[in-house]
């Protein structure tokens, strides 16, 4: 009878490689979840429940689920190969690079660096505790990179910098199952906690209520409130709902223009029952609005300027930042505009709310009554396709939310000015992005951003562009910007199963792109859900990356194409 397991993987890009070694495996039946540090706790707590035999996990959350469950946990160690994986990839990255590593990997990285002569300083920690202070020195030194395990690239991220998981080998998960068959030979589980203990413990700093079943407040703390926004008959109709005892239930109210979650819980304590409820002000109103996107912008975007056309955007962009609130991009479809509204946020409203809004779709007088207090930067996409007729919606919106103290930046392929106010129109900072093809010099970085980020995310094998390759990139027409070169850049990562990708690589690539541009017709292959990917992918193409023409001649809403790019990682 098959071992039950279950896998917590601290990160998604691990789960193909897990998937690869499950099909070989015959004593184990794994089920894979992600999960890092507490949600992987959740997970595996969920997996005691659920009959599983064996936890498997790595690093800082594999230690936390041992002192969390009573069945055996394997870590999955890493190795010099992984080491040997992860300089690599960041060697073509040029910032001044830093590996973080516990005193078991410090003798295997130095060596592998001291060999292969890579610019990278390492520095040692005993603890997670240490991680933290760590990475604010550095960056106060100029790092720009920071290597190690997921909590890590976690605080790295965390700080602004640009955090780079040292992930596992093949090797080290078969080791894993072995451990896992080996222990599971010795070891009995059963399960004993204490939820009221764990609950109340995680609730600290947190807005929240203790009420009896008759409705009386015995406890209360506010911390981001002021006080309770519910009324009395309110938490009187929470009360009566008597949720099951061992259920979590979330009811969502909006209050004039504060929009408040409360997690509601009964708890038994004394041969008694309470109500415990978490109060958490949110965006759940606005989340509901299908041309609405709310965006964490946690760490600071990577711009590559090595080229003058792109240097000069960041230039006027960031002699700007301090002087103004408005900001309109201009650019052709594909150019970036997105990636550099979030690195204005980043820089202008660190560690504030952002959402992005489609302004074509968009009923500026429900937008201002939803938008919280804590959302400091308004993105507004698709300005160049209002109608001329909502102009006036548009300023009024602007002027109020400009008093309110937000940040406004505005995207079109065209210049919207003379549709606007004049007092609006003349605080506004013009921006305008270059072509790709008129930014060639910013290719190479580009490309090693892109592989970087497919490998961390997609689980891609290649960890570097041979430099051959890139004259084939510079000869190409990229009519569709930089998220033409990405979408290129993802097919050939996922083609090609080495670790670096050749001239030859990229030159097919190239002539099958060609050729399937002559051609008026495509093949279809694959499942539904991969044919249906490639139409798309051809009507975005036909359409200069258009997504509202897109979305019109597919007859579907500009959310569904949304999500079906997203889905893809696509956008």
């Amino acid at each position: 009878m098959s071992i039950k397991v279950k896998f917590v993987a601290p990160y998604s890009s691990m789960v193909p490689l897990i998937e690869e070694c499950v099909k070989d495996e015959q004593e184990l039946a794994v089920n894979i979840e992600v999960g890092n540090y507490y949600e992987g706790v959740e997970i595996a707590k969920r997996a005691v429940e659920e009959g599983y035999e064996v936890i498997i996990s790595r690093g800082g959350t594999a230690k936390i689920i041992q002192e969390s469950v009573t069945i055996p946990v394997i870590d999955v160690h890493m190795s010099g190969y992984d080491m040997l994986r992860v300089l690599t990839l960041v060697n073509a990255m040029d910032k001044k690079k830093a590996l973080i590593a516990y005193p078991t990997m410090v003798m295997g990285a130095q060596t592998i660096i001291d060999l292969l002569g890579y610019p990278v300083d390492l520095f040692t920690v005993s603890e997670k505790a240490e991680v933290s202070s760590l990475i604010a020195h550095l960056k106060d030194q100029g790092y720009r990179v920071v290597m190690g395990g997921v909590g890590t690239v976690e605080m790295a991220n965390y700080y602004g910098l640009e955090g780079v998981l040292i992930q596992s080998g093949k090797e080290n998960i078969i080791e894993a199952f072995e451990k896992a068959k080996d222990q599971h030979r010795f070891h009995k589980w059963n399960q004993s906690f204490n939820q009221l203990l764990s609950s109340t413990l995680k609730l600290k700093g947190q807005d929240l209520m203790i009420v009896s079943e008759q409705g009386d407040v015995l406890f209360e703390v506010w911390n981001s409130l002021s006080e309770c926004p519910l009324s009395k008959q309110e938490l009187l109709d929470i009360v009566d709902e008597n949720i099951p005892i061992s259920e979590k239930k979330w009811q969502h109210y909006q209050k004039e223009r504060q929009q408040v979650d409360i997690k509601v819980e009964w708890l038994n304590a004394f041969e008694e029952r309470y109500l415990l409820l978490s109060f958490l002000k949110s965006d759940y109103y606005l989340k509901k609005l299908p041309w609405v996107e709310t965006e964490s912008v946690k760490q600071k975007p990577s711009i590559i300027h090595h080229s003058e056309s792109m240097d000069r955007v960041m230039r006027v962009i960031d002699l700007g930042i301090d002087t103004h609130q408005l900001f309109f991009l201009n650019g052709e479809p594909g150019t970036g505009r997105g990636l550099l509204a979030n690195y204005i946020h980043y820089e202008k409203n660190t560690n504030q709310s952002f959402i992005s809004v489609d302004a074509s779709r968009c009923q500026f007088e429900l937008l201002e009554d939803l938008v919280p207090h804590h959302v400091k930067t308004l993105y507004l996409r698709n300005a160049g396709q209002l109608p001329k007729e909502s102009f006036p919606l548009l300023n009024c919106f602007m002027k109020r939310s400009l008093t309110n103290g937000k940040t406004i930046i505005v995207s079109a392929n065209q210049s919207i000015l003379p549709l606007l106010e004049s007092t609006i129109a003349n605080q506004i900072l013009e921006i305008f992005l270059p072509p790709l093809n008129d930014r060639k010099e910013d290719l190479k970085g580009l490309v090693t951003l892109f592989i970087a980020h497919f490998h961390q995310n997609l689980g891609t094998q290649p960890i570097k562009l041979h430099d051959d390759a890139l004259t084939y990139l510079e000869e190409y027409d990229w009519t569709g910007n930089v998220r033409e070169l990405r979408s290129f850049i993802q097919t050939v990562a996922m083609s090609v199963k080495e670790y670096v990708i050749q001239a030859e690589h990229i030159r097919d690539h190239l002539q099958y792109k060609r050729e399937s541009e002559v051609s008026s017709v495509f093949q279809l292959e694959g499942t539904l859900e991969d044919i249906e990917f490639q139409v798309i992918q051809s009507v975005l193409e036909e359409e200069n990356y258009n997504q509202s023409k897109v979305a019109k001649r597919l007859g579907i809403n500009r959310s569904t194409l949304w999500r079906k790019l997203k889905k893809h990682d696509y956008l």
